[in-house]
């Protein structure tokens, strides 16, 4: 009988070669699904150019991952004919004695203050507990990552604000207003996912929205130049953008909100599709790995079906009822992520469009007066809305934990095929809007 250190070891390679054969089959119906989008959408000259170099870009992609695929599969076999006291969960790399390069260490190492460091560490041991693996890292090698000033003001903001806040609203307070979630309680995270209200607690389209929201707002009482506002916008969500912890999701939020801002500066005429499409290849140049992230098909996939199946949608309200409008907007990016879902987390979240019909529009108000306050600290006036955040917060928190009770919200679903579904339907939409254009 095999002992569970070896086990354990055999497992982790197993987990690692089945991700990289994952994400080898997304590339391919990633780069199928892009290509149709530039075929349909961009109609220059250098087209081909452009889908060739997207080609070979994924085709690179695809080789790297296949290749590591068959490395990890050698150390596999290799670890396979080992005894027990030859397993040291060597899982790869260049280095020797255990010692691995590892970026974007958060939270304690060994005696060292929270913080972000990068560098080599030491690999002490690991332990495996319920399919949760615990690292210990000894530091060889490291530097700390230190906040830039807009980060620093941003977090003296935060505590002089949240100063006599209760400790759970200023946990919430920091995930949506610092991009840190880290203090969240695990329960209750489980809780947020299960109702399916995760993007609301981590930074995303919806934050940078709230942002853009309110500070036009304010330009618009105080200034008449259209284009002078939307400057002061471009500038408002890039100092804020500089002042969070990085996070995907928002990035590409971000990238998006600075392509239609940058198109409605210059050309005043701007096509949500086209915005969609230019800051997804963005996205892609700076961090080609990105299109293998569960958010950024989940954000970008939110956005298709806004843009492009809402619409025809929406025209089931033909007496135009905000509150009915309002419904299907929801239904229609919860139903079209479904596919997504189940490829990844194997389940439906089957009613949590009931969830979010509720808790969306006070979530947002909430993360909307947390934005004020934070605003007002600069003037030392937070204070004024503490009462209303504190009471904000506690119905929110009853509400996810009323959701939570209830049965079925999620529905565990293992088929894989829809995706296929997904990207076939994708398809049709893509070529349907470029016919009818042509009409």
């Amino acid at each position: 009988m095999e002992d569970n250190k070896k086990i354990a070891h055999l497992e982790m390679l197993q987990n690692t070669i089945n991700r990289f054969s994952s994400n080898s089959f997304t590339l391919k119906g990633l780069c199928f699904s892009l290509m149709v989008g530039i075929l349909s959408f961009y109609k220059g000259s250098f087209i081909w150019l452009i889908i060739l170099i997207i080609d070979i870009t994924f085709w690179l992609l695809d080789s790297f991952y296949l290749a590591r695929e068959r490395y990890y599969i050698k150390i596999y076999n290799k670890v396979r004919l080992l005894k027990e006291d030859d397993i040291d969960f060597f899982m790869g790399g260049d280095e020797i004695n255990n010692k691995y390069p590892l970026k974007n260490i958060y939270g304690k190492l060994g005696y060292k203050e929270n913080g972000k460091y990068e560098g080599y560490f030491l690999v002490k041991y690991i332990k495996e507990y319920e399919n949760i693996y615990f690292v210990e890292l000894e530091d060889i090698k490291s530097t700390k990552i230190e906040d830039n000033f807009l980060e620093k003001y941003l977090q003296t903001l935060f505590n002089r604000a949240e100063e006599d806040y209760s400790y759970g609203a200023k946990n919430i307070n920091r995930a949506i207003l610092l991009g840190d979630n880290t203090r969240i309680r695990k329960d209750l995270k489980e809780k947020i996912r299960y109702i399916g209200l995760s993007h609301i607690f981590a930074m995303s389209g919806l934050h940078i929205g709230l942002v853009i929201t309110i500070f036009y707002f304010i330009f618009k009482k105080t200034i008449r130049n259209k284009r002078l506002i939307e400057i002061l916008l471009l500038v408002s969500i890039t100092l804020y953008y500089l002042s969070v912890k990085e996070s995907p999701s928002f990035t590409r939020a971000y990238i998006m909100a600075v392509v239609y801002l940058l198109g409605k500066i210059f050309y005043e005429k701007v096509d949500l599709g086209k915005t969609l499409f230019i800051s997804a290849v963005v996205s892609i140049l700076i961090n080609p790995t990105d299109i293998f992230s569960v958010s950024f098909q989940l954000s970008y996939g939110a956005m298709l079906a806004i843009i492009y199946i809402f619409p025809y949608i929406r025209k089931i309200n033909y007496k135009k009822f905000k509150i009915l409008d309002y419904i299907l907007f929801t239904t229609t990016i919860q139903i079209f992520l479904i596919p997504i879902t189940v490829y990844y987390f194997n389940s439906i979240q089957f009613l949590s469009v009931i969830s979010n019909l509720i808790l969306l529009p006070l979530a947002s108000f909430y993360i909307t007066v947390n934005y004020i306050a934070l605003f007002l600290e600069n003037f030392y006036l937070s204070f004024i809305l503490k009462p209303v955040i504190e009471i904000l917060y506690k119905i929110l928190i009853y509400l996810i934990d009323f959701f939570a009770e209830l049965p079925y919200l999620s529905v565990e679903y293992e088929s894989k095929n829809l995706i296929y579904i997904y990207i076939v339907f994708l398809v049709v939409i893509v070529v349907y809007k470029n016919i009818k254009q042509k009409d």
